[in-house]
């Protein structure tokens, strides 16, 4: 019993993560996002480098439009690599790949390579939803 909870303690402790959070998988991201809006508050390290609300489309065909916080939209595609999902951007190339840390509701996107938090996802919508155009 002290065993078990000496590791409770421990995962509570480490930087970043809680006893609950998990990393989501390949399959769990793709099921998530494909074909779907998600809605985000972003930070600097976002694909957008901007703070403030913003929202992808994720289609399942593997293209993505993305309107960043200041409105503009960027334009690229996405695939599942492992557990990360890596989105090649025309207007912003070479940003990397991110992983899903699911604890109860709250999804946060996190940069693979740094670990710097590059947004927390507050809804999914299916489609479309903002009517989203290249």
């Amino acid at each position: 019993m002290r065993a078990l909870y000496a590791c409770v303690i421990i995962a509570m402790c480490v930087p970043g993560k809680t006893a609950l959070a998990a990393d989501m998988s390949g399959a769990d991201i793709k099921t998530f996002l494909s074909d779907k809006t998600s809605y985000l508050e972003t930070t600097a390290a976002s694909a957008g480098a901007q703070p403030g609300q913003a929202f992808i489309y994720w289609s399942a065909d593997g293209t993505a439009l993305f309107k960043t916080p200041a409105g503009t939209i960027m334009h690229g595609t996405w695939q599942v690599k492992e557990n990360t999902l890596c989105a090649d951007w025309k207007e912003r190339p070479n940003t990397g790949c991110v992983r899903y840390d699911k604890v109860g509701d709250v999804v946060t996107v996190i940069d693979a390579a740094s670990g710097a938090v590059r947004a927390k996802i507050l809804k999914t919508a299916a489609g479309n939803a903002e009517k989203l155009a290249p």
